[in-house]
């Protein structure tokens, strides 16, 4: 196995010459860089992590949870985490939790088993146990989710976003919006968002319309049906995730409504799947990339663990518009949904 050692010799510097330039510190010439990374590629040396956690008491490692690595806000907020780990020297390591206490659990052993230099979890809070399980000497941050009690995240202010949203859709002139909320149980993202909602409709003095769902595209339909069975009337719905927001698009169309001439849509996050719909979702956007990156910053100094709130903004597409004055009156939306269901891309 090749060492820091020979890779020194190789280079004709000292080891710790070698350990800086491969840990990103300072202290050495741009020819001195050049030589030792010749010497690693050469050798090809591999850092041992676990090796410097016996020593410095803390490995160039990374954790990385979420509930699911395919989810479109995940992935982008990965790729936050991994680019910024990356230009500062640390590896990533990601585990797919699920919805799975156990899952968190045993990753969060083995993190510090492996003296970890910190953990992200991605739409998790971070618990009692939690922080008993990684043990004093880690920290822990999480991503797209507060839970207002001070604990180290960064996030958006749900209540607000939503609050902008539904503002927007009233601004156009819409005056029947409904609410496809996700799960009531989210204490952290849906109910915040759910009160953003209700505060902005009833400040217009309109009548709140909502349905629950999962937050994933599977149940927007049985959300657009739940919410025009409710009203409809409706010339607009509001989704608290672009995945749920792409889903009410299909599923109006197959019902043969117009998006946005018959119904508007907005959707939330700004993911990916809010431009694989037609027309393309309106939505709140998060800036999930930016987030992941100053999750690694603020673990990285971890005197800064404090909660931050990013700005969110308004992202304007074709799912939204004025109101259709004939719509007000209209009632074909609760009718039976015409056909097979009409999937666009």
């Amino acid at each position: 196995m090749v060492t820091i050692r020979d890779v020194a010799k190789h280079a004709g510097v000292s080891p710790a010459t070698v350990s800086r330039v491969v840990n990103g510190l300072v202290g050495y010439s741009d020819e001195t860089r050049e030589r030792v990374e010749n010497a690693v590629k050469s050798l090809s040396y591999e850092t041992d992590y676990l090796a410097r956690g016996l020593k410095t008491r803390q490995t160039s490692v990374i954790g990385l949870l979420a509930p699911m690595v395919s989810d479109a806000l995940a992935s982008q907020v990965m790729q936050g985490v991994e680019e910024e780990a990356q230009e500062r020297g640390y590896a990533v390591m990601l585990g797919r939790t699920g919805a799975k206490s156990a899952y968190i659990a045993g990753y969060l052993r083995t993190l510090r088993t492996y003296r970890a230099a910190g953990v992200i979890l991605i739409s998790a809070v971070i618990t009692q146990e939690t922080r008993q399980l990684l043990g004093p000497n880690i920290p822990i941050i999480s991503v797209a989710i507060s839970d207002k009690s001070g604990s180290p995240s960064v996030a958006i202010d749900d209540e607000q976003a939503a609050y902008d949203a539904t503002r927007h859709l009233l601004r156009l002139g819409h005056r029947r919006i409904g609410l496809l909320a996700g799960d009531p149980a989210s204490i952290y993202v849906a109910q915040p968002r759910k009160r953003g909602y209700l505060r902005a409709m009833t400040e217009a003095g309109s009548t709140p319309v909502t349905a629950t769902g999962s937050c994933f595209y599977e149940s927007g339909a049985a959300g657009v049906d739940d919410l025009l069975q409710q009203e409809p009337g409706l010339t607009a719905i509001f989704a608290m995730s672009d995945e749920m927001g792409a889903a009410v698009v299909n599923e109006l169309q197959r019902r043969g409504l117009r998006v946005p001439e018959d119904v508007s849509v907005l959707g939330f996050d700004n993911t990916s799947t809010s431009l694989h719909v037609n027309p393309p979702l309106s939505t709140m956007a998060q800036p999930l990339e930016e987030m992941g990156r100053m999750a690694v910053k603020k673990l990285l100094r971890s005197r800064d663990l404090g909660p931050k709130i990013m700005p969110h903004r308004l992202i304007e597409r074709g799912s939204t518009a004025p109101p259709n004055p004939a719509m007000s009156s209209a009632a074909p939306a609760n009718a039976a949904p015409p056909g097979d269901q009409v999937l666009v891309s």
